[in-house]
């Protein structure tokens, strides 16, 4: 073996035992994740209704009232989703612990010259909606139409956070609420007459759930001095 297959050799022995030390073990599971980029509806994941159509690879939900998935026993979750308001400014609704589409709790998008979340409750086909639930968006940014943002809804217990951001950047804490109305269901989405809103990137993991890797200590940080080395 001539030294130039000997480096070669050790190279690729150090970056097979990096992949295997430094491979960032997951911290909690993934839930429900959906891209929509099989461009359709995939019924093993979603209730959807009438109105719910897949284009370019992003959810179209334009009116309808309440979609969710299929599963509907998620009890403590994170639930992230990239949304975009076609119309109004109000257009973004999120479903959460949805036993079924009659019985819900969800938060709105008040994204005109009040800039709030309204966040209400649905029992037994009925809406419970009350003005003081009205909250401030502390996130920071201000949604506008055609626009991309990222929002994350954290349940646990009776306890709610919601984050907000532009798609791509860092989220931050828009509000908080509480409320035991419901323990547990499906998420989902809804949107009332005249509300039209995409949807993307569809993620549900537990409580906490993240990729356990020390950025000083990352396995491309590590192999790229490898590299250097030779």
């Amino acid at each position: 073996m001539n030294s130039r297959e000997m480096r070669f050799s050790i190279f690729t022995f150090f970056s097979f035992i990096l992949i295997s030390v430094y491979a960032p073990p997951c911290i909690g599971d993934v839930l429900v994740e959906d891209d929509f980029e099989a461009n359709k509806i995939d019924k093993g994941k979603w209730m959807p209704t009438g109105t719910w159509s897949v284009d370019d690879g992003a959810l179209d939900v334009n009116g309808g009232e309440v979609g969710i998935t299929v599963e509907n026993n998620l009890t403590d979750f994170e639930f992230s989703v990239d949304f975009n308001m076609i119309a109004p400014l109000f257009a973004a609704n999120f479903v959460v612990r949805a036993p079924d589409p009659n019985n819900a709790t969800l938060v709105q998008v008040v994204a005109d010259a009040r800039n709030q979340f309204w966040w209400f409750t649905r029992v037994n086909g009925g809406y419970i909606v009350n003005d003081e639930d009205k909250l401030e968006n502390d996130s920071g940014v201000h949604p506008k139409l055609d626009r991309w943002y990222t929002i994350k809804i954290v349940a646990e217990g009776k306890r709610y956070e919601l984050y907000l951001g532009e798609r791509g950047k860092e989220l931050g804490l828009a509000c908080t609420w509480e409320d035991d109305t419901h323990d547990e269901g499906g998420v989902g989405f809804r949107a009332g007459g005249g509300e039209h809103c995409l949807y993307d990137n569809v993620l549900v993991t537990t409580v906490g759930h993240s990729l356990a890797v020390n950025p000083h200590n990352s396995l491309p940080t590590i192999w790229g001095e490898i590299k250097n080395g030779y």
